[in-house]
């Protein structure tokens, strides 16, 4: 339906980063929405602490490779999103999350209070570790959607991919969900590669790769140092 859909309208959103739409899609008489993002530039990131200058791109090609990894790791948060080209630009077009609401809007009207702090908790450990394999450095509450279950979903991956080999936040990699360990652990390089090198740089892809190995090492790692039980856990409804 993504791929196939006739817009029938289109509109420019005024919340978040620019070259965003809104979009109507109709497929067999159903319409629903879709966000088309278009963004595709390079830029030249300054550190002040250290000035140390590294090259790096804001692209919608990120938002499906950070959807394909999710898939292939099981994770299920990045709501679906294909390549899709509109009026001669091309752009990624994913599903509009309908009956959620952005974490920090939920903050700001007081309502950020899960029914079960527990599963909150764990939910937001599967972001960290998401988030340093893709090396997100972007994420914030507003590009964090919350539905109805208080489930969270993982949005605006656009500044991802940064080609580095560091994993991110790494102070926040304390504990994993059991089935996304075992999946980092059984994943190879051949299938991430299959999956996303269609939407990274060689650069990207080796650094990708360089990621996933760290974070299964630094898990091992968590794991001698503390046991299973404390390292890993069943993720709660």
């Amino acid at each position: 339906a993504l791929r196939t859909g006739t817009v029938v309208e289109q509109k420019v959103m005024s919340r978040g980063v620019a070259q965003n739409s809104k979009l109507v899609l109709e497929v067999g008489g159903v319409r629903f929405h879709a966000v088309f993002r278009t963004i595709n530039v390079s830029e030249r990131e300054k550190t002040t602490s250290k000035r140390i200058v590294v090259k790096y791109r804001d692209t919608w090609m990120f938002e499906i490779a950070a959807y394909e990894l999710s898939e292939l790791l099981g994770i299920g948060r990045v709501p679906p999103v294909v390549a899709r080209t509109i009026d001669g630009v091309p752009g990624s077009i994913q599903i509009w999350m309908e009956g959620t609401t952005p974490e920090d809007l939920m903050v700001k009207e007081g309502r950020l209070e899960p029914p079960n702090k527990t599963s909150w908790i764990q939910q937001k450990s599967i972001m960290h570790v998401f988030d340093a394999l893709i090396a997100n450095s972007d994420r914030n509450q507003g590009n964090l959607l919350i539905d109805q279950d208080w489930n969270i979903w993982f949005i605006d991956q656009t500044r991802a991919f940064r080609e580095t080999s560091v994993l991110i936040d790494k102070e926040n990699l304390k504990t994993c969900e059991r089935s996304l360990w075992r999946a980092l652990q059984e994943t190879t390089d051949d299938t991430i590669r299959e999956r996303v090198e269609s939407y990274l740089t060689s650069g990207e892809m080796t650094k990708l790769l360089r990621r996933h190995h760290k974070l299964v090492k630094h898990i091992e790692k968590m794991i001698e140092e503390h046991g299973l039980a404390n390292a890993l856990y069943d993720l709660e409804p």
